[in-house]
């Protein structure tokens, strides 16, 4: 295997790290990442924050922001970390950061980070209750529609303000993308909800089993499903694309959950009676499920939209999950939680640089992330009403609607490298990454109580 990553290495980059040092590195970082997890993770907890949000920020204090060469030129590293050598095919500026997570590990850490995803994302649909969802319907649909449609409708409010060269990629230049491209880009930066961190804070919270809980999970796997439907008409405009392109993906989108749903849960429900399984959890049963899980998440991105829709979707439709819920999480649950996924939410913080934001875009960022917030929230409460839930409920549901986590930062980076936002405006999807996730843990605690206290809405 190392021989292989050595090949592999020394095609992309003659003159960069050699496979097993690119290896080294990969352990070095997981094992800073960790670190700076649980100690960022337990002082966010302190402050009355769910530990995500903590682990969110590890990323960003390990990346560029804080130790990039903005801030310090790391001109005398050791030796040992080989930083001229890691940088030399970059034409990188030696940092702390830079040398501690060298340009070729980083696509690997992000490779761990999207593996972390979707097993995280599969527990999630494993544990949803689909019978808390009798009668509530109306509700998910109503919400997970609402708040996708709202966000994008105010995008066209935000492009006059934002349209310019500070937040568009190439403004001014033949390279530059149309305003209707930036405009559904931004758009589905502001419709993004962050499926894994908002489940992840109902589990925290105790939330994720109850009524509330059991909408506001299944509304934001709808959310997920249309938002990177969004993207992929905005990748599309963006690229000049042919409609049919575009019809293809909604057409995959129908095809995969009808294929999931029709024939591979019959499937799975025929290989855990064969093999014993709706008692025991055997291996051929275990690696089935994880099988499944990395398929649908392969089928699901090459559909264009996304692996963490495929890895929630693999969760929902395996067979006698009562049974095989605990023994799953059991076998799944920390590795997933505590080691790989603070993988993935530390990589994020690993490309971005708040030292890039100048003056000149306060203004536009700001905007951009009152009118997020004012749109998301709102939508959700008022069509989260509309569905049959109090407006208690309806508060927590536009609160947690509302979270961002780093999903919003997976879209910036796909418009960013697609060529349609600047640097600067990824940094503003980093900020209300931040900011949003932070809201959410202290509102639901503060409409929690009120939801409960309040007398319930008759499902719809």
């Amino acid at each position: 295997m190392t021989g292989l990553m050595a090949q592999a290495s020394t095609a992309a980059a003659p003159t960069g790290l050699p496979g097993d040092q690119v290896a080294a590195f990969v352990f070095l970082g997981i094992t800073l990442i960790i670190v700076a997890a649980r100690l960022c993770g337990a002082a966010a907890v302190k402050l009355g924050q769910p530990r995500v949000v903590g682990e969110i920020v590890a990323g960003v204090l390990l990346g560029p922001s804080l130790l990039g060469p903005s801030l310090l030129v790391w001109n005398n590293a050791p030796a040992a970390l080989a930083c001229e050598r890691a940088l030399a095919p970059t034409g990188g500026v030696a940092s702390i950061s830079s040398c501690l997570f060298p340009p070729q590990a980083r696509p690997v850490l992000g490779v761990i980070g999207q593996l972390a995803l979707v097993l995280f994302m599969f527990l999630v649909g494993l544990q949803l209750d689909l019978g808390q969802l009798k009668g509530r319907v109306t509700g998910v649909v109503s919400v997970a529609v609402g708040v996708v449609v709202v966000p994008l409708a105010a995008a066209f409010t935000l492009t006059p303000l934002l349209y310019d060269a500070p937040f568009v990629a190439n403004f001014g230049t033949d390279a530059a993308p149309s305003r209707l491209a930036f405009t559904l880009m931004i758009g589905a930066m502001l419709s993004v909800t962050a499926f894994p961190v908002a489940a992840r804070i109902l589990q925290e919270k105790g939330l994720d089993r109850t009524d509330m809980g059991a909408v506001g999970i299944a509304a934001s796997g709808l959310v997920t499903l249309f938002m990177f439907l969004a993207v992929g008409v905005a990748r599309g405009v963006a690229a000049d694309a042919a409609a049919s392109d575009q019809l293809r993906r909604f057409v995959g989108a129908a095809l995969f959950l009808a294929v999931m749903f029709v024939a591979v849960k019959p499937l799975l429900a025929r290989l855990v009676d064969a093999v014993g399984g709706t008692t025991k959890l055997t291996g051929t049963v275990f690696a089935s499920c994880v099988a499944v899980a990395m398929g649908s998440a392969y089928a699901a991105d090459r559909i264009g939209i996304n692996v963490i829709v495929g890895g929630f979707v693999a969760g929902v439709v395996m067979p006698q999950r009562a049974r095989l819920e605990p023994q799953l999480a059991a076998r799944l649950q920390e590795l997933t939680v505590t080691i790989l996924l603070p993988v993935f939410l530390a990589f994020s913080g690993l490309q971005t640089d708040f030292t890039k934001l100048g003056a000149d875009v306060l203004v536009g960022l700001a905007a951009f992330i009152v009118v997020g917030v004012v749109s998301k929230w709102g939508a959700g409460a008022l069509f989260a009403r509309l569905g049959g839930l109090s407006w208690a409920e309806g508060n927590i549901i536009g609160v947690l609607m509302n979270c961002r986590g780093l999903l919003v930062l997976v879209v910036a980076l796909i418009a960013l490298n697609q060529g349609v936002i600047s640097a600067p405006m990824q940094v503003g999807a980093v900020l209300m990454a931040l900011i949003t996730t932070a809201m959410t843990g202290p509102l639901i605690d503060r409409f929690t109580e009120r939801a409960t206290e309040a007398p319930a809405a008759a499902p719809a």
